[in-house]
């Protein structure tokens, strides 16, 4: 390393180390270089008393403008006394200088790096007091600030090579290190143009108090922003440390920001961190069960949340220039991340509507769950559903509440007091009355995957087993990142029962177990059951609307018969009124009629016939064990 310092601290304090090699090695020409430029070398006398002068300037500026340059920093930071700042001299000088560096392999007789033993036989000769000496050491920050190597500090006093960090050696430059040891990168972080107004407030509780450090736990890329607005204009750095962080790594995170007068933050996944001395940098981040252990160190907590609903509404309209409904209703998805909107705008024309931002959304939404759970993206027009017109003024009503939640719940303060902000809806009826076509065209209209839940995964023999299961399904559609659909829910959904055996007491605990997790979902979730009366009342409450869905009339009936059958392939003679007044089927069996039909057609290679439909829903009755309806005038 050899950056331009001539007439620093750094300059003097180099050659104050070189001095005392050259009163060893008097006659070497690079340490005389080195010394000429700050100390009087004609005699030894000389040289000796410039050390003493010179030093006692350096510690003299040093106090003085604690934060005028990198070294300065570091001795102010780390608590260097005159001592130890004499042996880190000695340290750092052979990586500053070649000519140093061969002067002390001459006197080690091969190694470029001085030993404790070398360092004090030239700094006091046979004059320092061992066992004061020895105190000096032991208690010295060199071993635990991240000035020389870590390893160092485990071997015996005299034998210990100084031999400084890279760390170390960079920040004395003015420099950040791409890498350095132990398997950490430091990254520079950048502010946000445009901060959003959490961060901002993050930002401005973050103080410097000695001793503290602060822990940031949350959102890791959220806490980085927090980091950068709170130095700016300062540098932000942040140290990227492996999930075994050793005390060095912590100790140079706290000399990197000492070094380059960075804000600087150790970002890991540890569960702890040990500590051997008082050297807390500015910030941790990481998770929240993260804990210190070390003298002198103490946390001091920060939970910085993913972005706010009104926030993500915010970007938003900046970025794609939608009004505030509509940004509403894509902050509503708040599984998305403070990049999503940039993302989806580059990926869009600039006039695209919702529609399409709707599914390039769905597009990035990872797929999740898929252990416990089918996942599709339904393409169900709601154009399909028959409904009378409650039924469907319902259905309508869950799709507005997942549409304008943010400005309800949030915008309107609606929403204080609720654990959780989910919307949830239970579809009862009798098989076939279009419950599950229904989920479909509803996840359609949100543009949001379905999550179909595989009962036969979900529930286990074992005990606690079907609890998990079920947490991470209701986790999967979290954040409104897809459509969570139980179909036959009266399974999970059961009344609790009078406890009698132990079979009993723990399905209990499962219902319990659901409506607990309903309280705190934040997602969208319908059920369907044909059996409403095996569900639990205490769900009632926590249900946004129960749906039912009746047996379709003959104007339903029509509907769907014409929606099933095909049109150019059937007899001019089918009255459609008359099989809507016949048959008394719902849609589900119109379907499975028609589509036996269209089979026995397709295989004679015909029309549909009005013979075939009777035979198709005669088959349909029979299942049902109904009489089947003949057309007046027709044999028996």
């Amino acid at each position: 390393m050899n950056g331009p310092r001539g007439g620093t601290l750094l300059d003097l304090w180099l050659a104050l180390a070189a001095g005392r090699l050259l009163l060893r090695r008097p006659d070497d020409a690079g340490l005389l270089r080195l010394s000429a430029r700050h100390l009087p070398t004609a005699t030894p006398q000389q040289l000796a008393e410039g050390i003493a002068s010179g030093a006692d300037s350096l510690f003299t500026a040093l106090e003085a403008r604690p934060d005028a340059e990198p070294l300065a920093r570091v001795a102010g930071g780390c608590r260097l006394s005159g001592f130890d700042l004499d042996l880190l001299g000695l340290a750092v000088l052979p990586c500053f200088d070649e000519d140093a560096a061969l002067a002390i392999a001459g006197l080690t007789g091969g190694p470029r790096r001085i030993t404790i033993g070398l360092a004090l036989k030239l700094l006091f000769g046979d004059l320092a007091e061992p066992l004061a000496v020895r105190n000096a050491l032991r208690t010295s920050p060199l071993w635990h600030t991240g000035l020389i190597r870590s390893d160092e500090g485990r071997r015996p006093l005299l034998e210990r090579r100084l031999d400084p960090t890279e760390t170390l050696l960079a920040g004395l430059d003015g420099l950040a290190p791409a890498e350095a040891g132990g398997g950490w990168q430091v990254r520079h972080i950048q502010p946000p143009t445009r901060p959003a107004a959490s961060i901002r407030r993050a930002a401005d509780m973050i103080t410097d108090i000695p001793g503290v450090c602060l822990h940031l736990s949350g959102n890791p890329d959220r806490a980085e922003e927090v980091l950068a607005v709170a130095a700016d204009p300062a540098p932000a750095l942040v140290l990227d440390a492996p999930d075994d962080v050793a005390p060095a790594p912590w100790a140079e995170a706290h000399l990197l920001g000492l070094a380059t007068g960075a804000r600087v933050a150790l970002r890991t996944a540890g569960a702890q961190l040990a500590a051997s001395g008082p050297v807390p940098p500015a910030m941790v981040i990481a998770p929240a069960s993260f804990a210190l252990h070390g003298p002198g160190t103490h946390l001091r907590r920060l939970e910085v949340g993913s972005s706010d609903p009104l926030e993500l509404s915010d970007a938003w309209q900046h970025i794609l220039g939608c009004n505030q409904a509509e940004a509403d209703e894509l902050a509503g998805r708040n599984w998305i991340g403070d990049e999503t909107p940039a993302l989806v705008a580059a990926a869009l024309p600039a006039a695209a509507g919702m529609p399409e931002i709707l599914d390039e959304l769905s597009r990035l939404t990872p797929p999740r769950a898929l252990r416990l759970a089918t996942r599709s993206t339904p393409a169900v027009s709601w154009d399909r559903l028959v409904l009378p017109p409650l039924t469907r003024s319902r259905l309508e009503d869950l799709i507005r509440r997942v549409r304008r939640r943010v400005g309800v719940q949030l915008r309107w303060n609606m929403g204080a007091g609720r654990r959780g902000r989910s919307v949830i809806g239970m579809l009862y009826g009798e098989s076939g009355t279009g419950k599950t076509l229904a989920a479909e065209a509803i996840a359609t209209r949100l543009r949001l995957p379905m999550l179909s839940v595989d009962l036969s995964l979900v529930v286990s023999k074992y005990i606690g087993e079907t609890e998990k299961n079920l947490s991470e399904l209701f986790a999967a559609a979290e954040g409104y990142a897809a459509l969570l659909f139980f179909d036959e829910a009266d399974a999970l959904f059961g009344k609790r029962t009078n406890v009698q055996d132990a079979h009993d007491r723990y399905a209990n605990i499962e219902v319990n177990y659901l409506l607990q997790r309903l309280e705190s979902f934040e997602g969208c979730a319908l059920l369907a059951t044909n059996l409403m009366q095996g569900v639990d009342d205490a769900f009632m409450r926590r249900f946004d609307q129960v749906v039912h869905f009746p047996r379709p009339g003959v104007a339903e009936r029509l509907a769907i018969w014409r929606g099933q059958l095909p049109g150019r392939h059937l007899s001019p003679g089918i009255s459609i009124e008359q099989l809507a007044e016949r048959f008394d089927l719902t849609g589900g069996e119109i379907r499975n009629a028609a589509l036996s039909a269209a089979y026995m057609a397709a295989d004679g290679g015909t029309v549909v016939t009005e013979d075939m439909i009777d035979a198709a829903v005669a088959e349909e009755f029979s299942k049902l064990g109904r009489p089947f309806p003949r057309r007046q005038g027709a044999y028996p």
